[in-house]
């Protein structure tokens, strides 16, 4: 080699030479026989331990038996160095291209990467590469924190590429969409989620086409956009739209779910006052709590009429329109709401418009709040309700006061009595009187004239009776031709019959209906507070009581109540007219009594029974008032309210018991009402207007009825039947022999009367019945029921017999619904 070449060579060494001390990675060369031959600064400065040793030719053994080395690299543990020792020759036969990891006790990590030269010698590589692994620890943890945080938040996050893949997701998505498991990877294409979509029938749209256009455009979209969509499974998503800058879009949706509902629901609900409302909009307003400035929407200043420059943004000006009545209700339900005591302010109150009148406003608020709770800000919406709240005032005058004549009715005249009792305790002086006024012969001018007339006659008398009276007294009608006059300051009885003698004379004058003079008269009777009444009720009742008298004394006339008038005899005229004003005053309860299963020993139904509380005698028995009921037709308004009554109550007992487990009602159907053709039909209709089923009502009929018309009641029973409504006999064996007729009767059930029960265990003939009833329902397959029941021996002997069903009072007496529904609740076996 000439001198020139070698100079080259010996200069490109140089080069490369001072080239690997450069390099920020540790050099170390070992031969093949593992000694090491050459090292770069960076080597030791990696390994500062190595620094004043002679490496050349040292093998790793060697090396490894060095003090510092020791403590650097090595435990104290013999077997961690063993470990380790291992360790490094195992690293020394890596093939090359290998990469090995050493950690020190400082917690530095240094990669070693290995190369074999054609020698047979190794080339170790040696980077620092602890900052580098710190940060990608950091990047892990930034990127699983970022992960648990989508994962943690209520919307679901998509984010889509450019070509319109998948990119990332969140769990919530996969919650929201109820997307499968083999959709949710990287790379999955926008057209395979909408597929599945449209697959399960979440988009209304049928054409694959147009629905991913219109899918695309959303993600195309180079601004942000919002947009609301309703799945198949009637979930309710609003989906944000974000592009990015890269060209990936965000898609945020959130469950919208209730918040839609609630406000369809709100929406339904203020239908009827939007009309009064006339399409106009809500006011809104933002009150800044920390500059107390409010801003007030020009919509909310149109409201009520007033221009932007009328008024400013001090919060006063908002509150000082407040009617005086309703500040301090506002305020304290706003400072509540800003306190954080209740979660929202709404408040209806009355404010000031620019005419001076007042308007009614529904106003809703939300606070904002910091992070310590505190309010800083509220803002919320102003309604007008006025429309709402004069049809609110009006149905409260119309529940209080009578349709035709304008005056009180009996709910608040009674309730104006009650005032003037509760005065009457607190101030012996303030005595008062109530009279109680019935027009005479009322029916002949209504029958003559026709009701356009009659109803012209009572309009025109309520007018009357209002010109005459006091300022301080109120005229009600109760119904019908009746009145009632709460006469307050009086004295004395004399005082208030004194007083009523105007009343007369301003009926001294005829009217004129129908072109046709027509003279009225009253008959009146006045009860005083000084009878010394509980009840507004009881002062009412006695002042009718005095009313009859001065029907009896000729009418015409005012009587004062006397407390012999309470034993005044009631004939079947009285009673008849009493009977008929029943139901109008509530006089009418149900009673029910159990019918129980004895195979279960559990309550398997009730009858229905009738009871009358009458205002002034007390209860009347079912035996005095039904006949005049059923001589006059009032039984049939009487059994349908029992009808409608008993069903609504058996309803509501059925919805809260298992659908294995439902009780039925019996309602007694009286002959007259048999005999009416319309009757089946007036219970079906009950029965859909309570939404009771027909198989949970049972009708009982007596024998002796069923037999007046044998034809008559099989055509009746048929349809009755047809309508899946369950027929009971009652008081079998006690009327007409029907045996012969009983095969072709349509019916369920047998009801046995009291009058065998009662001796069954000391009469054999009794017994003897019961047991021939029982076997022939058996054969029959019918029910039969044993009434009357009241001993245990009674109930042993009917179990003995197989007899299915009982009631009496061995179980219970009928009761009000109050206590059956308590009864129910015990749940009694027996």
């Amino acid at each position: 080699m000439s001198m020139t070449k070698l100079a080259a060579l010996e200069n490109h060494q140089t080069e490369l030479l001072c080239a690997l001390e450069e390099i920020q990675v540790g050099l170390c060369h070992f031969d093949q026989n593992g000694g090491i031959t050459s090292w770069n600064a960076q080597f030791i400065d990696l390994y500062p331990e190595l620094e004043g040793i002679a490496l050349v030719g040292r093998t790793l053994d060697s090396l490894l038996n060095e003090p510092e080395i020791v403590k650097r690299w090595i435990t104290d543990t013999p077997s961690d160095r063993a470990d380790l020792w291992q360790e490094r020759r195992l690293q020394a036969h890596h093939e090359p291209g290998g990469r090995v990891l050493l950690h020190d006790r400082k917690n530095r990590w240094i990669e070693i990467t290995e190369l074999r030269t054609s020698s047979g010698g190794l080339l170790s590589f040696h980077r620092d590469i602890t900052e580098e692994k710190a940060a990608r620890k950091h990047a892990e943890d930034q990127t699983m924190l970022l992960r648990a945080t989508l994962d943690s938040i209520d919307q679901s996050i998509a984010v889509f590429d450019s070509a319109l893949t998948l990119r990332v997701w969140n769990a919530k998505l996969v919650e929201m969409f109820d997307f499968p498991e083999h959709l949710m990877r990287i790379g999955t294409p926008v057209s395979d989620l909408v597929d599945f979509m449209m697959a399960r029938g979440d988009f209304m749209e049928i054409d694959r086409a147009k629905v991913l256009e219109e899918v695309v455009e959303y993600l195309r979209l180079e601004r942000s956009m919002t947009s609301n969509h309703r799945l198949a499974s009637g979930r309710i998503l609003e989906h944000y739209f974000t592009p990015m800058a890269n060209g990936d879009v965000i898609m945020a949706s959130t469950d919208v779910t209730l918040t839609e509902t609630a406000r369809q629901g709100l929406a339904e609900s203020e239908e009827r006052y939007a009309l009064s409302a006339a399409g106009s909009n809500d006011g809104l307003w933002d009150w800044d709590l920390r500059r107390e400035k409010i801003y007030l929407s020009p919509r909310w200043k149109e409201m009520l009429g007033l221009d932007d420059e009328e008024i400013s943004d001090n919060p006063v000006e908002w509150f000082s329109r407040i009617h005086p009545d309703d500040v301090a209700r506002v305020t304290t339900q706003m400072d509540a709401h800003l306190a954080g005591k209740i979660t929202h302010f709404e408040c209806e109150f009355r404010i000031r418009h620019a005419d001076g009148t007042f308007l009614w406003m529904l106003t809703r608020g939300l606070a904002v709040r910091g992070q310590d709770g505190t309010a800083h800000r509220v803002a919320g919406s102003q309604t007008d309700i006025t429309g709402r709240k004069k049809a609110e005032q009006q149905l409260v005058h119309d529940a209080l006061h009578d349709a035709l004549t304008g005056l009180a009715n009996r709910t608040l005249f009674l309730d104006l009595v009650r005032r003037a009792l509760e005065r009457l305790r607190k101030d012996p002086d303030a005595r008062f009187a109530v009279a109680f006024l019935d027009l005479d012969r009322f029916k002949i001018v209504n029958e003559s004239l026709g009701h356009v007339h009659g109803d012209d006659l009572i309009f025109a008398t309520a007018r009357r009776f209002e010109s005459t009276l006091r300022e301080s007294d109120t005229v009600a009608r109760l119904g019908g031709d009746e009145f009632a006059i709460l006469l307050e300051n009086i004295k004395t009885p004399e005082e208030a019959t004194s007083l009523t003698e105007s009343l007369h004379q301003t009926l001294d004058t005829p009217f004129r209906l129908g072109g046709k003079e027509i003279f009225v008269s009253v008959s009146l009777g006045v009860a005083h507070s000084e009878q010394g009444y509980e009840r507004p009720e009881d002062i009412l009742r006695d002042a009718e009581l005095a009313m009859y008298q001065a029907k009896e004394r000729g009418k015409a006339q005012s009587i004062a109540f006397q407390d012999t008038m309470r034993v005044w005899p009631v004939t079947p005229l009285d009673l008849d007219s009493d009977l008929r004003r029943a139901l109008e005053r509530n006089e009418m309860q149900l009673y029910y009594q159990p019918i129980v299963d004895m195979r279960r020993g559990k309550i398997a139904g009730f009858e229905a029974l009738l009871r009358w509380f009458h205002s002034e005698r007390g209860e009347i028995s079912p035996v005095e008032f039904i006949p005049v009921a059923e001589e006059t037709g009032t039984i049939f308004a009487l059994s349908q309210w029992a009808l409608h009554t008993g069903g609504m109550q058996l309803a509501a007992w059925n919805a809260d018991r298992p659908d294995d487990d439902q009780l039925e009602i019996s309602v007694n159907l009286s002959g007259r009402q048999f005999a009416r053709p319309e009757v089946v039909s007036g219970i079906i209709d009950c029965l859909e207007g309570v939404g009771l089923p027909a198989t949970q009502l049972k009708i009982e009929i007596t024998e002796s009825t069923l037999m007046q018309d044998v034809a008559l009641s099989t055509q009746m029973l048929d349809r009755l039947k047809a309508a899946d409504i369950r027929i009971c006999v009652d008081d079998f064996g006690t009327g007409y022999s029907s045996l012969s007729y009983l095969h072709t009767f349509p019916i369920d059930t047998l009801k046995i009367d009291k009058s065998f029960i009662e001796d069954m265990t000391s009469n054999f003939q009794n017994l003897e019945i019961v047991r021939t009833i029982t076997m022939l329902g058996q054969n029959l397959r019918l029910d039969v029921i044993a009434e009357g029941v009241e001993t245990s021996e009674q109930l042993a002997q009917l179990r003995a017999l197989d007899c299915h069903y009982a009631q009496g009072y061995l179980f219970s007496k009928p009761m009000n619904a109050e206590n059956a529904t308590a009864f129910l609740a015990e749940d009694k076996s027996w």
